[in-house]
């Protein structure tokens, strides 16, 4: 008994070993950007692309300002509304650059009046930090109330979650240091995606030059060109395809930087977090590591993916079983969209790609040609990532016979027909039982009523 299980053991190893093996896509560069988190996405399939240490928490630097942006537009209706900087705005970031250090600023007074459009830019392509706290100030109630800040915090905590960013905390509106404000490379692709749907936020990142109205502060208004300098035509770091979105360094940070790039009809978006920015004594490394990632990466996607139809329209890929028809006793399925994906280059359709039908285990006729019957689900690499539609691929009449007899088998096999033969077995076995009890009860009256013979 024992050798007899051992060999049916061997021979289901066996049998599961023949089986084929499609292993996971290797989305992986054939170099090894420098940056410690990033994420990659293509905008148009909604596929992840590549990723590294992506849910991993990082700080955001001023990619925080992206999460303020979107506050700003969606609450504010009229973004040509002047808006006042508050005082203590001022005086907050003046104490701030005297015991940490210098912060980046757009060039704005105390008491200043700017259109909250021009604050957005100023916000955006210089990262004016001041600006970010003008605009937090605004959105959360106005005047000169420092409490603004942290009810705009509040906002913005609320706002990620909303759109699921959940390993995200906010705890100042511009991305000055704090130890406690984290997120991760993926959060901020969910809120730098949400942001990119909004009216009006390509428009701000997207600008390589950005000169503000004039102001009661600033009567020649303001210059502001763009921190990223690789959409920047002049850039010797320039790179053609490449826009927004939003930059941002810190030394515990690193350098951070988000992007999109276009080229062949898609459109990419770039997270990267943690690129190196000081060396070991604490001095500004030379070059751009950030740039150096975003250039590659966008190089090697570009190069190494495009799309492949893995199914066509109208391709017979099965059939059914079909009942109710005299001629024909299977319909082929065609399907009916063609599905096409984003894959490597080097991708064996035939291989690497997997089709699962979900269709029934027969149908009845009549059966006109489009009808849905079922659906072939896409595995790339054991994972799902498509469905299409499966319709008959011609019409089938119906054999009224065979019709006629489904309907006698299913009065047949329903409930009432069985009560109704059962109630009717009962009558007549009550019946039969009646007559019997009947015909003794006449034999005991004879028998009673037969005159008896005289001796």
């Amino acid at each position: 008994m024992k050798r007899l299980l051992a060999v049916m053991v061997m021979v289901l190893l066996l049998a599961c070993s023949a089986l084929p093996v499609y292993a996971a896509p290797n989305h992986q560069p054939d170099f090894e950007p420098s940056s410690e988190f990033i994420y990659l996405y293509n905008m148009d399939t909604k596929e992840v692309i590549y990723e590294k240490n992506a849910d991993k928490p990082a700080y955001p630097a001023s990619l925080v300002k992206i999460m303020t942006c979107i506050l700003a537009l969606e609450n504010t209706p009229d973004l040509g509304v002047p808006v006042v900087y508050p005082n203590y705005v001022q005086d907050y970031l003046y104490n701030y650059a005297r015991n940490y250090g210098s912060v980046s600023l757009a060039g704005m007074y105390a008491g200043e009046q700017m259109p909250m459009k021009d604050l957005l830019y100023g916000m955006m392509l210089p990262s004016g930090n001041e600006a970010a706290m003008i605009v937090a100030n605004h959105v959360a109630g106005g005047g000169n109330d420092p409490s603004n800040q942290a009810r705009f915090v509040e906002m913005m905590n609320k706002r990620a979650k909303e759109l699921g960013a959940t390993h995200t905390h906010f705890v100042n509106a511009n991305g000055l240091f704090d130890a406690e404000q984290v997120t991760t490379a993926e959060d901020m692709a969910i809120i730098t995606r949400h942001a990119l749907s909004l009216p009006g936020f390509m428009e701000i990142v997207s600008t390589a030059h950005y000169t503000a109205a004039p102001t009661n502060k600033n009567p020649d208004g303001l210059d502001w060109p763009t921190t990223i300098q690789m959409q920047v035509p002049t850039s010797s770091y320039y790179y053609p395809y490449l826009k927004g979105v939003k930059s941002g360094t810190l030394p515990q940070a690193g350098r951070c930087l988000i992007s999109t790039a276009t080229k062949d009809g898609f459109t990419y978006l770039l997270v990267t977090m943690g690129a190196p920015y000081l060396d070991a004594s604490g001095k500004i490394l030379e070059g751009r590591a950030d740039y150096e990632d975003h250039r590659k990466i966008y190089d090697w996607v570009f190069d190494s993916f495009k799309v492949k139809m893995l199914v066509a329209k109208n391709r017979a890929l099965t059939e059914v079983p079909l009942r109710l028809n005299t001629e024909k006793d299977h319909i082929q399925l065609v399907t009916a969209d063609n599905f096409t994906y984003l894959v490597p280059k080097d991708l064996d359709p035939v291989t690497g790609v997997v089709l699962n039908f979900e269709v029934p285990e027969s149908v009845d006729a009549p059966v006109t040609k489009g009808d849905a019957i079922g659906w072939v689900s896409v595995v790339l690499y054991n994972e799902e990532v498509g469905r299409v539609q499966l319709l008959a691929a011609e019409t089938v009449e119906a054999s009224q016979i065979l019709v006629l007899l489904e309907q006698v088998k299913a009065v047949v096999a329903s409930f009432w027909f069985k009560f109704a033969v059962i109630f009717v077995v009962l009558l007549i076995i009550l019946y039969i039982i009646l007559m019997i009890v009947r015909n003794r009860n006449r034999r005991n009256r004879r028998s009673y009523y037969k005159p008896r013979r005289r001796i």
